[in-house]
């Protein structure tokens, strides 16, 4: 592992962490479809589990991605000489 890919690691760490701690929060209205009262009880804010998945498989897959794309060791087999017959 290079530098590159540690720095890549540590930057989609952080990013995930932001991902999620920055998902929209959505309010529950206990009750029904009528107007809702205002009472502090009533409301709980809560983080959507839908978009905070979405967010973080997306700042994993480009974690990922970018974490192959800079590995440097790369052993190619050198071409192989055509005999001739």
């Amino acid at each position: 592992m290079n530098i590159l890919q540690r720095i890549i690691l540590v930057l989609g760490a952080a990013a995930l962490i932001a991902a999620i701690l920055t998902t929209p929060a959505i309010v529950i209205i206990q009750g029904s479809y009528a107007k809702p009262s205002f009472e502090l009880g009533q409301l709980q804010p809560m983080i959507t589990p839908a978009t905070a998945s979405m967010r973080a498989v997306g700042v994993i897959g480009a974690t990922v991605l970018l974490f192959f794309a800079l590995k440097g060791d790369i052993k190619r087999r050198p071409k192989k000489a055509k005999s001739k017959k």
